[in-house]
């Protein structure tokens, strides 16, 4: 699994690994999107466009998982999944643009999971290994 769930006392830690900053993004996304609902009761049948900027690596995973949340509340819909379509790096800053695939929120059939308000910079940290990249961060639940 490239996501785990860590302890926290009033939230949830989310550590994502990945061959590669691509891979290690989308899992972190992932990761979240499965703690929000069973992505296995939503259907893919909705693109909802998210965008992202960050000063480093580790502020981008934060806005990018920020920007989901925010799209979750803008469309009304859960997500199934998410496919990183770009990745940019300029100097230190970080952009990633990708796409959420999901439907209208349907109580009588998708399995809710936990309210995620925000990610956040508590305990966030990157680690670049020459076999892979691991993202950590807490999520305000």
């Amino acid at each position: 699994m490239p996501y785990r769930y860590l302890e926290h006392e009033a939230d949830v830690g989310l550590e994502a690994s990945g061959a590669d900053v691509a891979e290690a993004l989308e899992a972190g996304v992932q990761g979240m999107l499965e703690l929000m609902a069973r992505t296995d009761s939503v259907r893919p049948v909705a693109q909802t466009p998210v965008e992202a900027e960050g000063w480093d690596l580790g502020a981008l995973f934060v806005s990018l998982l920020n920007a989901v949340i925010a799209a979750r509340d803008i469309s009304g819909h859960f997500f199934h999944s998410f496919k990183l379509d770009a990745l940019e790096r300029d100097g230190d800053t970080w952009r990633a643009r990708g796409t959420l695939t999901g439907e209208p929120v349907d109580f009588d059939r998708h399995q809710v999971g936990t309210e995620v308000k925000a990610a956040t910079y508590a305990g966030l940290r990157v680690e670049e290994r020459p076999d892979g990249v691991t993202l950590r961060c807490v999520l305000d639940l």
